[in-house]
Parts: structure tokens; C-alpha cells; sequence
């Protein structure tokens, strides 16, 4: 009988991390790989693709900002694609010279609100260094929890072309 309890205990507690795994697996909307693939076609010539990075963010009760650095090189044009999966929020895209601890002198490049075309950025820095997005992360439209993400594509030319 107390073999029977330990393995029904057992068998419980096994279902029950299987179901939590499962759970946690299946909120996880964000196939990188496969958003990159499908996103790769908005970087045409000249540019030439190069890499992509990952943002994963969750949709709560607060709004919230997120902020990400990349790093550029003068003499470089770039070509930057963002594509998203996971979420129907609307998410601001901001692009700085400079972190947001950074108060004085900071400078908007680029943010996603001109609408057409609004999720892809060309642009040449004036000076090699880090940039720095911040991505403005709203409330939860139906107050559920959620996760997302943001696959940033970046294409670019070499400096003859």
C-alpha cells in the first residue's frame, strides 16, 4: 500500500511538471529561425544580408520599455527589418544615439510611427559606435498575460558600394 501511495505521488508529481513544461513550451510563439527566413525577401539589393537578433517581451498589466544595444560602423549603409510574432499590441520602436540613462544631447535616428514601411530603417552612421533601441511595450490588450517577439533583421552594403 505505501508503494502504491509513492507511486501515484510520483506519477502525479510527473504529470503535473509535464503539463507545467508543456504549458511554458507552448506560450513561447517566438520561432526566430523561421521569422528571420520568412522576413529575409524585405532586404533587397544592395544590401546584403548579414544577421538577426532576438527580443522576447511580455505583455502584462503595465506598460513597460525595453531597451536593446546594437553596434554600427561609420562608412557602413545598413538596412534594419523587424518583424514581429506572438502579439497584437501595437510596440514603439525608437532607435538613440545613446542609452536612455543618458539624458542630455540623446538623439532619435528613427522610430516606427510614419506608418508605410513604418518596421524597416535604412540609414548610415555618422560615426562608428553603439545604438541603442528602445522598444515601448504596451499593456496587455485582453489583460492575459502573454509573451512576443521582435526579430530584427540587419542588411548592409559595403562602404564602395
Amino acid at each position: 500500500m505505501k508503494n502504491t501511495k509513492q507511486i501515484l505521488t510520483l506519477a502525479v508529481t510527473f504529470s503535473l511538471s509535464l503539463f507545467i513544461t508543456a504549458s511554458a513550451f507552448a506560450q513561447a510563439p517566438c520561432k526566430a529561425k523561421q521569422i528571420a527566413s520568412g522576413c529575409k525577401a524585405n532586404i533587397k539589393k544592395p544590401f546584403r544580408y548579414d544577421s538577426y537578433a532576438v527580443n522576447e517581451f511580455t505583455f502584462d498589466a503595465k506598460q513597460h520599455e525595453v531597451e536593446v544595444q546594437f553596434t554600427a560602423f561609420q562608412g557602413q549603409k545598413y538596412k534594419v527589418v523587424f518583424c514581429s510574432s506572438g502579439f497584437d499590441e501595437a510596440i514603439t520602436m525608437n532607435i538613440f544615439d545613446k542609452s536612455n540613462k543618458i539624458k542630455n544631447n540623446r538623439h532619435k535616428l528613427f522610430d516606427n510611427s510614419a506608418g508605410i514601411d513604418s518596421d524597416f530603417w535604412s540609414f548610415e552612421p555618422a560615426k562608428s559606435g553603439n545604438y541603442f533601441i528602445e522598444y515601448e511595450i504596451p499593456k496587455s490588450k485582453d489583460g492575459k498575460v502573454h509573451k512576443g517577439c521582435i526579430v530584427m533583421l540587419v542588411g548592409y552594403t559595403d562602404p564602395e558600394d
